[in-house]
C-alpha cells in the first residue's frame, strides 16, 4: 500500500502503431500485460493500439484510453488529462462503404448501446468519401495517406455541434496493393506489421490535432474482405481482427474511458499533467518516438522492455550524446513482468540494492549497487 498522503503513482503505457511489436502489434494482444501494469498503478494511461481487439476489450478501471496525438500533447507538458469524464460519442460512417457494412455498423452501435449503455448521441455519414490507402514506409512501419481530409473533419464538426464529446470514425479501407496484401496474409499468422496500422493513426491524429477532443477509428473493409475466416486457424494474437466484421464495439467501449484533453493552463485539481507521470513503459527498440523524447527532456523514467521486439532499433546506445542524468532514466526490464516489479517497487517507494541499468560506455546491461 502507498503511504498516506502521496500523490497517485501514474504510469504510461506505449506500444507504438504499425511496427510489428511482438507484444502488441497485432489485435489486442498485449492486454494481459495492460491489465498487469493497471494492478500496481493508481492510474495507468494508454492508447487504442494498446487495447483495440475487435469486437474485444478489457479495459481496467484505472486505465485512461488517449489517442497518440493527445499523448504526444500530455508528454510534452502541452496539454492535461482530465479523467471521469462522461463521454457522448458520436459516430462518422464514410460514406464510400457498402450498404450492407453500412447497415452492420449501424447495428454494431445499437448492440454496443443496449448490451453496455455507451452513451452513443448519434452518427453521421461523410459528404464523400474519405478515400484511405496503406502504404509501407522504408523503415518497414505501416503508413498510409488520406485523400479526403476535409470530409471527415466536416462530419467531426456536425458531430461535435450536436453535442459530441467523443468521436469514432469508421473508414473504408481499399483493396491493399501486392506488397501491403502479402504483409497481411504474413500478419495473419503472427508475422510482420499490420498494413492498416499506420493510416488508422493518421486518421485518428488528424481528428484529434484539429479538434481537441478523445477519436478513435475503426477500419471498415467490404464484405468479402471483412467476413470472418473459416478455412484456417490463425496465430491467436491476430484472431480478434479475423472471427468477426467489424472493429467498431472496442473503439466504443474505449472511448467511454478517454479522459478529456485540455490545455495545461486550464488544469483544475484533479486534472493529470505530464509532471504526476512517475515512469513510460515501451518497447526497447522504439525509443526514438516523440513520447519517449519528450518524457526524457521532463526527467521522467522509462523501462525499456526488451522482449518486445519490433522493426524498429532505436535503442538505448544511440543515446550516449545525452547528458548523465537523462541518460540513467532508461532502465532496461527484459519483460512486462519484470516492469510491473520495478513499478511496484517504485510506487512503494523502495530502492533496490541492485538495479538493471544500460552501461552506455559498454553497451551492455551492467548492475549498480
Amino acid at each position: 500500500m502507498r503511504p498516506m498522503l502521496q500523490r497517485p503513482f501514474v504510469v504510461g503505457m506505449i506500444i507504438p502503431t504499425g511496427v510489428g511489436a511482438s507484444q502488441g502489434g497485432f489485435a489486442g494482444d498485449a492486454t494481459p500485460y495492460l491489465n498487469l501494469l493497471a494492478s500496481v498503478c493508481d492510474v495507468l494511461i494508454t492508447h487504442p493500439n494498446v487495447a483495440n481487439a475487435a469486437v474485444f476489450q478489457k479495459l481496467p478501471a484505472n486505465a485512461l484510453y488517449v489517442e497518440g496525438y493527445g499523448l504526444d500533447q500530455f508528454l510534452r507538458g502541452q496539454w492535461a488529462l482530465r479523467p471521469g469524464q462522461h463521454q457522448r460519442i458520436g459516430v462518422v460512417l464514410d460514406a464510400g462503404m457498402p450498404e450492407e457494412m453500412r447497415v452492420l455498423h449501424i447495428n454494431t452501435i445499437n448492440a454496443v448501446k443496449s448490451v453496455y449503455g455507451v452513451d452513443i448521441m448519434g452518427f453521421t455519414l461523410t459528404d464523400e468519401p474519405v478515400q484511405t490507402g496503406c502504404e509501407i514506409a522504408d523503415s518497414g512501419c505501416s503508413s498510409g495517406y488520406l485523400r479526403n481530409p476535409e470530409t471527415v473533419l466536416d462530419a467531426c464538426r456536425r458531430l461535435q455541434a450536436q453535442g459530441a464529446t467523443a468521436l469514432a470514425l469508421c473508414t473504408l479501407l481499399p483493396e491493399l496493393e501486392e506488397d501491403e496484401a502479402l504483409l497481411e496474409s504474413t500478419y495473419r499468422h503472427g508475422q510482420g506489421v499490420d498494413p492498416i496500422g499506420g493510416i488508422e493513426g493518421i486518421l485518428s491524429h488528424l481528428v484529434v490535432s484539429e479538434l481537441g477532443i478523445p477519436c478513435a477509428n475503426a477500419p471498415v473493409f467490404d464484405w468479402e474482405k471483412a467476413k470472418p475466416v473459416l478455412d484456417e486457424v490463425l496465430d491467436p494474437r491476430t484472431a480478434a481482427e479475423f472471427i468477426a466484421p467489424t472493429f467498431l464495439p472496442c473503439v466504443l467501449t474505449g472511448l467511454t474511458q478517454a479522459p478529456a484533453m485540455v490545455p495545461v493552463s486550464q488544469m483544475q485539481a484533479r486534472d493529470f499533467s505530464s509532471r504526476e507521470l512517475s515512469a513510460l513503459v515501451v518497447p526497447a527498440n522504439t525509443l526514438g518516438g516523440q513520447p519517449v523524447l519528450a518524457a526524457l527532456s521532463q526527467g521522467i523514467p522509462i523501462l525499456a522492455v526488451e522482449s518486445n521486439q519490433s522493426v524498429l532499433s532505436v535503442t538505448p546506445n544511440l543515446f550516449e550524446a545525452l547528458p548523465d542524468p537523462r541518460r540513467q532514466l532508461i532502465r532496461l526490464v527484459r519483460s512486462y513482468e519484470e516492469a510491473a516489479g520495478v513499478l511496484q517497487a517504485m510506487r512503494l517507494g523502495l530502492t533496490l540494492d541492485k538495479q538493471p541499468v544500460y552501461d552506455f560506455s559498454s553497451k551492455t546491461l551492467s548492475v549498480r549497487s
